[in-house]
């Protein structure tokens, strides 16, 4: 393919990941004017890395996902503990160590902003025929397993 045909691609998924975004904003508005971007990086993080830790990740997986020094993420975990996005208990394996993971309040937005991509969803792929909505879930899980070595 040219760049005529792949920038338009590329664009309009930009585009329909930022419509989808959007919907959600107004469930986050006043948690997001409130917060810089590292921090917003941050609770991101610990929300996907709480699907592998459920009992809280600890701070050094995530100084590691985001780059940073464990003293660096401490500092931003606190402010966030102090603004009741995050929590930070005992490592149930560990007690030295502590165990990261969101807040019930924020807990709570990523679920409301989960559920509405969920209907979202469901709605678009209810108005595809069986085999093009077939077609279209294995294609964008291929091109999502062909970005995981980009991931960082």
């Amino acid at each position: 393919m040219n760049s005529e045909e792949v920038i338009p691609l590329w664009r309009k998924m930009f585009e329909v990941t930022d419509i989808m975004r959007n919907m959600n904003i107004s469930i986050t508005d006043e948690m997001l004017f409130s917060l810089t971007f590292n921090q917003l990086r941050m609770i991101k993080n610990v929300h996907v890395l709480n699907r592998d830790y459920p009992e809280g990740v600890t701070l050094k997986v995530l100084a590691e996902s985001l780059a940073i020094t464990p003293a660096a993420a401490s500092e931003m975990v606190d402010a966030l503990v102090r603004k009741d996005v995050l929590r930070r208990d005992h490592n149930p394996q560990d007690r030295r160590a502590v165990a990261i993971s969101l807040a019930d309040s924020c807990r709570k937005r990523f679920a409301e902003g989960e559920k509405n991509f969920e209907n979202l969803t469901n709605e678009f792929l209810a108005t595809l025929p069986a085999a093009d909505r077939d077609s279209f879930i294995s294609t964008v899980e291929k091109f999502r397993v062909f970005m995981q070595p980009y991931k960082k």
